[in-house]
């Protein structure tokens, strides 16, 4: 299976669906980006090292700290649309029961990475935008 029909198999499932659901739900709730948030950094950590995990672990990284700054006010430039993109992506990530089951050594996660990384190539402009909102930030500090 090659990764574009992996990720529009994954994108086509209830997993992904339910997950985009309760991304939309969560978009005005700090406490549940911020869970969601943790849950995701936790369970990157638990997968320990390696170049494929170190680049998923960047994605989430950069994910994060933009999610952070939206849930705390922050950083609000954001199209609601990729929001909801990024949250979903991450709930899908958290959740042990989607298209590819955890539990599946090795396999298991390879449909996480396929999503996360196309939910990062998705909204990349949204990502170069708060980089450099980031960087404005830092230098006027």
């Amino acid at each position: 299976m090659n990764e574009k029909s992996l990720i529009e198999k994954i994108i086509n499932s209830i997993f992904y669906s339910k997950s985009m659901s309760k991304a939309s739900k969560l978009s005005n709730n700090t406490a549940g980006i911020l869970n969601v948030l943790k849950k995701a950094l936790n369970k990157i950590q638990e997968q320990g090292k390696g170049p494929i995990i170190d680049q998923i672990r960047n994605k989430l990284l950069i994910f994060g700290g933009l999610i952070k700054s939206y849930a705390t006010g922050e950083y609000r430039d954001i199209e609601l649309k990729n929001l909801v993109i990024i949250l979903g992506s991450m709930i899908y990530f958290i959740s042990p029961i989607d298209f590819i089951p955890d539990i599946l050594p090795m396999v298991g996660f390879a449909d996480d990475i396929a999503l996360l990384t196309f939910a990062y190539n998705s909204v990349a402009s949204e990502i170069e935008k708060y980089e450099l909102w980031l960087l404005n930030k830092n230098l006027n500090s």
